[in-house]
């Protein structure tokens, strides 16, 4: 993800400049908070869930994927309304709502590759993010090469996230064969699993809303050359903190009682990750920057060097909010996340008036 994420970002910088690629930064940013709204039955709150049972799994799939399916509809309007209420720009707007209608086909059958995480199976996984990946890669080189128009370009996302979904579906055929899962779909068992799933929804979308809250609040309120640049480093560190997956270990090692070594050892080893990120972008970030993106966004250095810090406290926290779902405490999620909110407000608002 991340090598092909530079290579269709360094393409889209190169093609459109700082400004083009600050628009579909925030076609980006609004995609994950859409993406963190439909979160109704999270991987987080059910991953451990679905770790613990087998025989009932097939219904287990077909009813969250009914919920989320209804969720994501959901985001997907309320979205779209935000985009077409305050974003001003026509081109970045139209670029926004384009990229939003991957939704449907990103979040619900995102329950299949929690299947795969549940079984610690990464293999189908990979291959279902890396066509997808692909196919958006190729789209948008092609699309640039016949000089389409920017929210044509936006349309690659939605190529992905069809192509991750088709992927996915069969694989999920082939894991269980002979299964009709739309029989297992009932109104009792989605209602129970909203029910669960929803203590957890605020306190992930709090969550997603952090981590975009920066592109939300400068989009409209920052010179869009500028805003190109630092969006643009930034996007690139949403694509490095998406390594940041936890599985089946982790939750079974609580379970078996073993849970100050699992957890200090699964942050630890997150926190070195992130470390990594780090060193890289310390020494590498303006070569790499220049290279992929071209001379311009070498200006972006700065913005990715601090992307990349904010990114190790993020792996470290990965480990944490998963443990929280875990022991089952929503309540401690919300009360992190609003305050992590509350605060990236106040900083952006005092930037912002300085």
């Amino acid at each position: 993800a991340m090598v092909l994420g530079l290579l269709f970002f360094g393409t889209l910088g190169r093609a459109l400049g700082p400004c083009g690629a600050g628009h579909f930064a925030v076609g980006a940013a609004l995609l994950q908070v859409a993406l963190g709204l439909s979160l109704v039955c999270s991987a987080s709150a059910l991953l451990p869930r679905f770790c613990r049972i087998h025989a009932a799994l097939p219904g287990a799939i077909a009813n969250v994927f009914t919920v989320r399916m209804a969720a994501s509809v959901a985001a997907l309007a309320v979205v779209s309304l935000y985009c077409v209420f305050v974003i001003d720009n026509p081109q970045r707007r139209s670029i926004s709502l384009v990229m939003l209608l991957a939704v449907p086909l990103i979040e619900p059958f995102a329950v299949i590759a929690m299947y795969w995480n549940s079984r610690n199976h990464n293999r189908p996984n990979v291959i279902a993010r890396v066509c997808g990946l692909l196919a958006r890669t190729a789209a948008i080189a092609a699309g640039i090469a016949l000089g389409a128009a920017w929210w044509l370009l936006a349309a690659a996302w939605v190529l992905e996230a069809a192509i991750g979904a088709f992927i996915q579906t069969r694989q999920l055929r082939v894991a269980l064969p002979g299964r009709r899962l739309r029989r297992f779909v009932s109104k009792a068992r989605c209602t129970a699993y909203l029910r669960f799933g929803a203590r957890f929804v605020v306190g992930s979308w709090l969550h997603v809303v952090y981590t975009r809250l920066d592109r939300l609040l400068l989009g409209e309120r920052m010179p869009t050359e500028a805003f190109g640049l630092y969006a643009t480093a930034m996007q690139l560190m949403d694509v490095w903190v998406q390594v940041a997956q936890a599985t089946a270990y982790l939750y079974r090692r609580i379970r078996a009682g073993s849970f100050l070594p699992a957890f200090f050892g699964a942050a630890g080893l997150m926190s070195a990750v992130g470390l990594a990120g780090l060193a890289g972008a310390w020494l590498f970030g303006s070569t790499l920057l220049r290279l992929v993106f071209g001379e311009p966004f070498a200006a972006s250095q700065p913005f990715l060097l601090s992307g990349a810090a904010l990114a190790v406290l993020l792996f470290a926290n990965q480990i944490v909010q998963l443990t929280m779902a875990t022991l089952d405490r929503p309540a401690a999620l919300v009360l992190m996340w609003l305050v992590a909110v509350a605060v990236g407000i106040v900083g952006a608002s005092i930037e912002l008036l300085g």
